[in-house]
């Protein structure tokens, strides 16, 4: 019994008390009852004293306050409207209205709204047509509350601070207009939108609520577009545009089809979500099918979306995905260079991955009984005994590959080197690389103080031990700091080392992206400073040279765009070079410093004894090589060979290319010129490695315009032995493009062709899935039919093929498993949008770089289309409107931006590059301050308030599953201290109580379809 003091005070105590020793939410019940009896209380009363309880506490967060109340309002104690009522009252949000607060209450404010969110989506509430009025009022009221405190806080003069600067405010703000938008989407809402009640009960609220949605929408521009795409619409379909009617609004007056459609959507309900085998197999081969796509934060982030927080399942099935794409590979006869990248991403990436995934992870990981699991799905045929392996090269790969990766594993203290063999069955053929893992900070001073050193990491990075993370993320640190420092004979010779080696290109794509390595090097370039007294010119040309090369070699290998490589500036070199070095000019077009350049070189090629210092200096690296194709142009038989200036035959080439497929005249003298460029009759043994290099640049485009002139000419003998030449450089691209024979076989599908192809394939992988556990070996798949059937159809009608596969899959009983293998293909990443998709994960600051736009209509962008088309398609045929709505939202859910994850520190996992220019502008942090922590810092109270919250959040299964947070999981009830062990047991708990703080566009993205 409690001292006696007055009922509120009782309160304040008992309130206290419940939040400090992390009273479970089914005794917070009884006990509330209990108080009741002794000490009644209005619920409104209630609540305000729960909510002020927030204001005795420092911690910036307790999860378990919204619990009790969304505990208050199942137990009918108080109602929703109330809850959100005295909620605004004790926000920040209203900053006066308690003054000693020392915490921000956003992140409370959040979890509330989005509970009152959730019971509206689902039909539970509102019950009458009165409860839904006074929703929609005390809506409007948090609308006006949130808008006004952006207005307040906005500097008019900068547009700065608001919303914009502030995480927890821009959730508030979005999870008040998606509740507004699941309001709209219930019948008792629409009931209470179309008859005069509303108006009787809240005078003016109609009026109100159109003008907090016209002052609401144009901060969603800023915020979230799909939010103010659909607010915008209810704002159409109702008419609320703020101003008061003339006359009342008549219920017959509201569009019926509009208002059904409405209806239909929030009538479909999602079956239940089954994280297919085939789906993930599917993603990581569209990460791998062309240029490696992989970035660190979409993946972590679309992984975190799929699995929810199971972090042992994702483990596992990641593990068994990368082994089903290598068998895969080697089923389908995959080139060597392929499953060079597949074998290196299963035994250099995915360790590194999971290393940083443990060490980040606040529960320990099994990583041993992941690994167990994984390779118990695999198909034990596909690995031989070691008597076995010489006469079975395709599972001779795998067996190999299985095993690098164990020593991989071990090598990063995932398992110990003694349970390699219990996992192999077999004595081990290899040991631990010697001095166990290469870490990035010892390695970055054995690069810059030893050249040769440089080049034998560089060429390590191509082994299977395991390491490549580390020497990649060292190696690309140096460039980084020699860019910074001008630094460019080193600079170079790391350049030369690393652009002879294609499949090095790779690897160094697995743990970086393309615009986190050249952007640097782009900028070195852009801002060369040129002058007469920089020393020997030949080497300042050689220098610049080595680095553009490498730069070249990235582009054409990958087909990247300006955004991929990270320039956006419309003055860059770079960029006028892409766009226009290959064409020559007229004599005419060129200014005078351009005619007395193309002079100086061509008398030093052709009149003078050689190219000598004056002509150079006269002549920066820039301009020169956006004269190469005039030059060219002007000199056909110059020959560019000079180890100094071998990078300018990549625009030399690929203008003569050009101009010999352009010509109408006897193309025998380009010819003549172009078989010495190709194939010249000596070079010294420095030049070799460029030239090969400036080769796999430009043989592909040649050999197409070689053999369109060979058809026109049928006749001719001297092309021939250019395409010869030309043949070992052929295989330099990777941008996931379909070999004919493989398109011939798609297109000739006996029904349909490559959309009856597209459905065949997705058919059979939800075959696969039905059957997964006993047929292991992978079906049969390349992403290059998905990109194929994108760019020669179009999204649109590659997205109609898989809905009318769907639709059969639906009507066959398997659709929840076709609906897995569709929405992943949906997010699978495309080289097209993937900067885009960087962009979402990590924005980049538009005061300094454009924003990325997709050249491309995406499927997820013909899926939008057609989600937005569901009125007229549920008429015609309903089963494909609502697989359309359930894709649309399995597809929200997967591509949801990332959010304040349970039991992942991101952070420490995306080690975060920020890019941009030289001279200390910028600088890029390789890794995050203080590296990657094991356990928890009891100095750090963050951490400590990290391990509160997890246990406040395991209430919450109270509800549902009767956890005893005091016994099961082992809490010191006194607040004294914390058994660890039952952890684990949280961890599903966790993340179910915590999903949606903090990541209102998560809950917006998934039911939007059902308002």
């Amino acid at each position: 019994m409690l001292p006696d003091k007055a009922p509120s005070d009782q309160w304040r105590t008992f309130l206290h008390r419940c939040l400090a020793n992390r009273v479970d939410v089914d005794e917070f019940k009884e006990f509330t009852r209990l108080m009741l009896k002794d000490f009644p209380v209005k619920g409104e009363e209630l609540l305000d004293l729960l909510l002020e309880a927030r204001a005795t506490s420092n911690i910036a967060w307790d999860p378990l306050l919204p619990v009790y109340v969304d505990c208050l309002f199942r137990t009918e104690l108080v109602k929703s409207s109330a809850a959100l009522t005295s909620l605004l009252k004790n926000s920040s949000v209203r900053g006066n209205a308690a003054p000693k607060r020392k915490t921000s209450t956003l992140m409370t404010d959040i979890k509330v709204i989005q509970d009152v969110m959730m019971a509206a989506s689902t039909g539970v509430l509102p019950k009458t047509t009165a409860e839904a009025v006074e929703l929609f009022a005390v809506t409007v009221e948090w609308i006006e509350a949130v808008v006004s405190w952006h207005h307040e806080d906005l500097d008019i003069s900068q547009q700065e601070s608001g919303l914009m600067n502030n995480p927890d405010a821009m959730s508030v703000f979005e999870s008040v207009g998606i509740l507004l938008a699941a309001l709209f989407g219930t019948t008792k809402g629409l009931d209470a939108l179309s008859s005069s009640y509303i108006d009787r009960a809240h005078q003016g609220l109609k009026v109100r609520l159109g003008q907090a949605i016209s002052s609401y929408l144009p901060l969603c521009v800023d915020i979230s577009l799909p939010l103010r795409h659909r607010l915008d619409t209810l704002q159409k379909e109702f008419n609320l545009y703020g101003q008061q009617p003339s006359k009342q609004v008549d219920p017959s007056s509201l569009d019926g089809m509009n208002v059904n459609s409405l209806q239909f959507e929030a009538s479909i309900m999602d079956g239940p979500v089954i994280n297919t085998r085939a789906g993930l197999y599917v993603y990581l081969n569209s990460m791998l099918v062309g240029r490696p796509l992989v970035d660190d934060s979409i993946l972590i982030n679309f992984l975190t979306n799929r699995y929810e927080g199971h972090q042992e399942v994702l483990v596992a099935e990641m593990i068994t995905a990368a082994f089903d794409v290598l068998s895969n590979g080697v089923n389908r006869n995959e080139s060597g260079r392929t499953m060079f990248l597949f074998r290196s991403f299963l035994v250099n990436k995915l360790p590194s991955f999971f290393a940083a995934m443990s060490a980040a992870s606040m529960v320990p990981i099994p990583m041993e009984m992941c690994i167990t699991q994984a390779l118990s799905r695999l198909d034990p045929n596909a690995f031989p005994s070691f008597s076995q392996m010489f006469s079975m090269q395709g599972s001779s790969i795998l067996s190999d590959a299985r095993q690098e990766f164990l020593f991989a594993c071990a090598s990063h203290r995932l398992i110990p080197e003694s349970s390699i063999e219990r996992l192999l069955g077999e004595n081990p053929m290899q040991t631990l690389p010697v001095g166990g893992p290469y870490q990035k900070d010892d390695l970055v001073p054995q690069i810059t103080t030893n050249l040769e050193r440089a080049d034998q990491l560089i060429g390590e990075i191509e082994s299977m031990e395991g390491n490549a993370g580390a020497i990649v993320r060292a190696v690309t640190e140096v460039m980084y700091s020699l860019c910074n420092q001008k630094e460019t004979v080193t600079l170079k010779s790391i350049c030369n080392s690393l652009s002879r080696r294609p499949q090095t290109l790779d690897v160094i794509l697995l743990f970086r992206t393309a615009k986190q390595v050249l952007q640097p090097l782009c900028a070195l370039l852009d801002s060369w400073r040129w002058d007469e007294e920089q020393g020997e010119n030949q080497l300042v040309y050689d220098e610049f040279g080595s680095i553009l090369l490498l730069v070249l070699a990235f582009k054409y290998r990958y087909d990247l765009s300006a955004s991929d490589i990270g320039i956006s500036s419309s003055d860059s070199f770079l960029l006028k070079l892409f766009d226009r070095g290959s064409f020559s000019q007229n004599l005419s077009d060129l200014n005078e410093k351009q005619n007395k350049d193309v002079g100086a070189w061509i008398a030093a090629l052709f009149i003078a004894e050689g190219i000598n210092e004056e002509t150079m200096s006269s002549c920066s690296p820039q301009e020169f090589y956006m004269l190469v194709a005039t030059l060219f142009d002007q000199s056909l038989g110059a020959y560019l060979l000079e180890p100094f200036l071998l990078p300018a035959l990549v625009i030399a080439l690929t203008w003569l290319g050009n101009h010999i497929w352009e010509s109408e005249t006897d193309p025998t003298i380009p010819l003549k010129a172009l078989y010495s460029l190709v194939k010249p009759s000596s070079i010294s043994g420095e030049a070799q490695a460029i030239h090969k290099t400036v080769l796999n640049i430009t043989a592909r485009p040649l050999e197409e315009q070689l053999k369109d002139v060979r058809t026109r000419n049928q006749t001719r003998t001297d092309i021939k032995p250019i395409l010869d030449a030309l043949d070992p450089y052929l295989s330099f691209r990777r941008v996931g493009s379909s070999h004919c024979s493989e398109l011939d076989n798609w297109a000739a599908q006996p029904v349909g062709g490559l959309p009856g192809s597209l459905r065949s394939t997705l058919h059979s992988l939800v075959l696969w899935s039905t059957n997964s556990g006993m047929a292991m070996q992978p079906q049969s798949y390349t992403h290059r039919q998905i990109l194929a059937g994108i760019r020669i159809l179009g999204s649109t009608r590659v997205l109609n093929a898989l809905l009318d596969e769907l639709k059969q899959q639906a009507e066959g009983g398997s659709v929840d498993l076709a609906l897995d293998i569709v929405a992943t293909i949906v997010c699978a990443p495309m080289a097209e949008s993937f900067a885009v998709d960087q962009n979402i994960c990590q924005p980049v600051d538009s005061t300094k770089e454009s924003l990325p736009r997709c050249p491309t209509l995406t499927l997820r962008d013909a899926l939008n289309l057609q989600h937005e088309n569901i009125p007229k398609i549920s008429e015609k045929d309903p089963l494909r409107a609502e697989l359309i709505v359930r894709l649309w939202r399995r597809v929200s859910v997967l591509a949801a931006p990332p959010s304040q994850v349970a039991n992942i520190d991101v952070s420490n996992i995306i080690q975060n590059m920020h890019l941009g220019g030289v001279d200390g502008q910028d600088r890029m942090d390789l890794e995050q301050p203080g590296g990657i922590g094991n356990g928890v810092d009891e100095d750090n109270p963050d951490n400590i308030n990290d391990m509160l919250d997890k246990a406040a959040a395991a209430a919450a299964a109270g509800m549902e599953g009767g956890v005893n947070v005091g016994q099961d999981l082992g809490l010191d009830v006194g607040g004294t201290g914390m058994d660890t062990t039952g952890m684990d047991a949280i961890d599903d708990v966790l993340n179910a109580a915590d999903m949606a703080v903090g990541n209102p566009e998560f809950l917006d993205l998934d039911m939007e379809g059902m308002f």
